[in-house]
This record gives C-alpha cells, sequence and structure tokens, in this order.
C-alpha cells in the first residue's frame, strides 16, 4: 500500500513539474515567434527595397520562419481567394493567437501591420516596416526580460504544487 501511495504521490510531483515546463515552454514560444516574425519583416524590407515584390508573394514566401508558416499560409490563402490584405492579415494573426504563439498587447501590435500597408510607395513601406519592426524589438526586449523571470518560476512553482499535493494525499 505504501508503495502505491509513494507513486502516485511521485506522479503529482511529475504532474506538477509538468505543468510548469508547459506554462515556460509558451512563454518561450512567444518569444520565438516575435523574433521570428522580426526576420519575417526584414525579409519583406529587402523584397520590396531590391525587388518592389507586391505583399502576395512576400506572405507566400516568407523565408525560415517555421512558428509564422499557418499564419502566413492562411494569409496567402484568403489573399488568393480575393480578400483584402488587411482582413486576411487579421485572420492570419487570430490563427496565431488561437495557437498560443501571441497574446496580449503583441496580437494589436502584430495586427497593426496591415494598417496601410502596400497603399503607398516603395520608400513609404520601407519607412513602415523599419517602424513596425523597431516596435517588435522593443517588444521582445520586454519579453524576454519577463520570460527570464517567469520561466524557472513557473517550473519551480509547478513541482512546488505537486509536491504539496503529494503530501495532502499521502
Amino acid at each position: 500500500m505504501t508503495a502505491i501511495k509513494a507513486m502516485g504521490g511521485i506522479m503529482l510531483i511529475a504532474c506538477g513539474a509538468l505543468a510548469g515546463l508547459y506554462a515556460s515552454r509558451r512563454l518561450k514560444r512567444r518569444t520565438d515567434f516575435l523574433t521570428q516574425y522580426i526576420v519575417f519583416l526584414t525579409r519583406a524590407e529587402t523584397m520590396i527595397s531590391y525587388c518592389s515584390t507586391e505583399i502576395g508573394r512576400i506572405v507566400s514566401d516568407p523565408g525560415d520562419v517555421p512558428l509564422l508558416s499557418r499564419m502566413l499560409s492562411e494569409c496567402c490563402a484568403m489573399i488568393n481567394g480575393g480578400s483584402d490584405f488587411s482582413s486576411a492579415w487579421s485572420c492570419g494573426v487570430s490563427s496565431a493567437a488561437q495557437e498560443g504563439l501571441i497574446a496580449g498587447d503583441d496580437i494589436n501590435l502584430v495586427r497593426s501591420f496591415c494598417d496601410g500597408f502596400g497603399t503607398s510607395g516603395t520608400e513609404e513601406e520601407i519607412a513602415k516596416l523599419r517602424l513596425h519592426r523597431e516596435l517588435i524589438r522593443q517588444r521582445l526586449a520586454v519579453l524576454s526580460e519577463e520570460a527570464a523571470k517567469r520561466q524557472k518560476l513557473y517550473r519551480v512553482v509547478g513541482t512546488f504544487c505537486g509536491a504539496m499535493a503529494a503530501a495532502v494525499m499521502i
């Protein structure tokens, strides 16, 4: 009987630790998403400045940004289906939010990328991209600092809660 209780206690501790790891990993994915989003914006700036590439092509050929792939493919599919860029981008951002890749103020910041994008000349578009990229970098710096503090906290609290549940049950 004590072996069963010990196994149950170990399982509760492991569940708590895994819950903490899960919360920590979600925060890490948010920072990874914003890092890859900066790569996407840099690539879009390059494509516009050197090739005057249209929006549909920028979204359909994003480069190596796996966390953005679903968001961009949904956006591209909507554009190909006849939607305007603004509604297609908003839909893609919503799908990224549903996946837990962005949350809170990040959603509005990423969604604001489409505001007036593709409606002016090359120089204006490049200026918009640079401004948006700088705003994302600032948000990433804040989120990275927050993540550094909270990731360890999530893991420790998860393990502690599991241990407390095990102590109460045994």
